[in-house]
């Protein structure tokens, strides 16, 4: 029978382990696990040596949180630092599976995710590139109840989450649906399915989870420095309600007009950014508040001209070759990029030799697009990559088309250079075959603009 403890206990104990490493906690054989390649890849490895050889509660796939008695659950995990000096979680602290037969029975307060959820005991350890994992240190510690700012937030992504279940669409959620609670697939593989209660289709298992960004502005700020930090929100006041409430106070108006009400003095590239930060009266940048950081929305500003197209297609910071070549599709940048990030569109059309605002478009990729037309554009990538096939000829001026994924061939996205000229190159893990060149201009994953036309549609009139 496991121990029994007291809140104050699990949180003393807690607090006893900042500063030590993992293999000053261990009674099991840390280097076997080092040698053990599956279970090295396994997360939960350093929750589970928390459970057994500090709390000494044994480990289970209870639905019941891990410290019965006193109603609270243990969670380890990791963040790192940043090159730019920033910390960030690495990784979405993943919590209970969804169980798609019952959860749907309950209201938010009292659904299963809360009885296991709504006190955890949270663990960080210091993630360190070529540390072995033994030598990895715990830093800090919280005690997480919901805080008071973020609770409407939680409560509707769990709804949003149930609703799509009772509509018999379990099998279409994404992580990127939703703002701070996601639901992750959680399995050993893609045929890690369930049955759903009101659809025959299969759906992938999944957990909830508190996406990488939410976890990201814990960690700046419990850990880091969130001191300057700002938030756009007011209290009891939703992500959805902010938003219309800005394109009701500005939809309609000219880039002119904006620039003059916002008292925006620039003749800058990135002028309409400057207008977006001002409409939500953010002194730095929109993607660098609380709000937008904790849910990993991307702000994009979005020109449509008069003829209805949209010039520039949507780009990806640029993938190193032999990233690509040693990585599946599954583990991918830019598969996780597009399960967890939610875009806003914010939308301006050209009228008249001016660019008018006409609204905001929360999107994210559907996981169906996902798996079907950008996993078929990596893995091509991956075979011109493995196969040294780079440069399918040159043209006659003196050009190099490449056997990549091109803007015509996948109707949703495509690759294509992105490096700052010809010589920002990369190195290929195999010389290309036609031109003998080891190197490469750098490529990126862009989604095409033809796309982004047809999910702003709406905004085209």
């Amino acid at each position: 029978m496991s121990k029994k403890y007291t809140e104050e206990e699990i949180r003393t104990i807690a607090l006893s382990l900042i500063g030590k490493s993992f293999k000053e906690l261990k009674k099991i054989d840390l280097q076997k696990f080092e040698d053990d390649e599956e279970a090295s890849k396994n997360k939960a490895f350093f929750g589970h040596l928390l459970e057994e050889d500090v709390y000494d509660i044994a480990m289970n796939s209870f639905s019941r949180p891990d410290f019965e008695d006193a109603n609270v659950e243990l969670k380890v995990t990791p963040y790192k630092k940043n090159k730019n000096g920033s910390l960030s979680a690495k990784e979405r602290l993943v919590l209970n599976i969804i169980d798609y037969m019952s959860e749907y029975k309950y209201n938010f307060e009292n659904s299963h995710f809360m009885f296991k959820n709504s006190r955890i005991q949270i663990i960080w350890y210091l993630w360190e590139e070529n540390k072995k994992k033994e030598d990895l240190r715990i830093t800090n510690e919280l005690f997480y109840q919901f805080p008071n700012e973020d609770i409407e937030t939680i409560k509707k992504d769990w709804e949003y989450i149930i609703e799509k279940i009772k509509a018999g669409k379990a099998h279409e959620l994404s992580e990127a649906d939703t703002m701070y609670l996601g639901a992750c697939t959680k399995g050993a593989n893609k045929e890690s399915v369930r049955k759903q209660p009101f659809s025959n289709i299969l759906a992938k298992q999944r957990a909830f989870c508190f996406k990488q960004s939410y976890m990201t502005g814990l960690v700046r700020k419990y850990i880091g420095d969130y001191a300057d930090v700002e938030k756009i929100l007011n209290k009891n006041e939703t992500m959805p309600e902010f938003i219309d409430n800005i394109i009701n106070k500005y939809k309609g108006k000219t880039k002119t007009e904006l620039m003059e009400e916002l008292n925006v003095n620039s003749n800058a590239k990135n002028v309409l950014s400057i207008i977006i930060n001002r409409m939500f009266n953010v002194k730095s940048d929109l993607k660098n508040t609380d709000e937008f950081i904790k849910a990993n929305i991307v702000p994009k500003t979005i020109r449509i001209e008069e003829n209805g197209r949209i010039i520039e297609s949507l780009s990806f910071p640029y993938f190193k070759f032999t990233d690509v070549l040693n990585v599946d599709f599954e583990d991918s940048f830019i598969k996780e990029s597009l399960e967890t990030t939610k875009f806003m569109f914010f939308v301006f059309k050209k009228n008249d030799n001016d660019y008018v605002f006409k609204g905001i478009k929360l999107w994210n990729m559907p996981e169906n697009i996902i798996e079907n037309n950008v996993k078929s554009m990596y893995n091509k990538t991956k075979e011109v990559i493995r196969t040294g096939n780079i440069v399918k000829y040159i043209d006659d001026r003196g050009r190099r088309i490449t056997n990549f994924t091109g803007l015509k061939d996948n109707g949703v996205c495509h690759v294509r250079p992105h490096g700052r000229n010809s010589n920002d190159t990369a190195l290929l893990p195999v010389k290309d075959k036609l031109t003998g060149l080891s190197s490469y201009t750098k490529q990126c994953f862009w989604i095409n603009n033809s796309y982004l036309k047809e999910i702003l549609k709406e905004f085209d009139n």
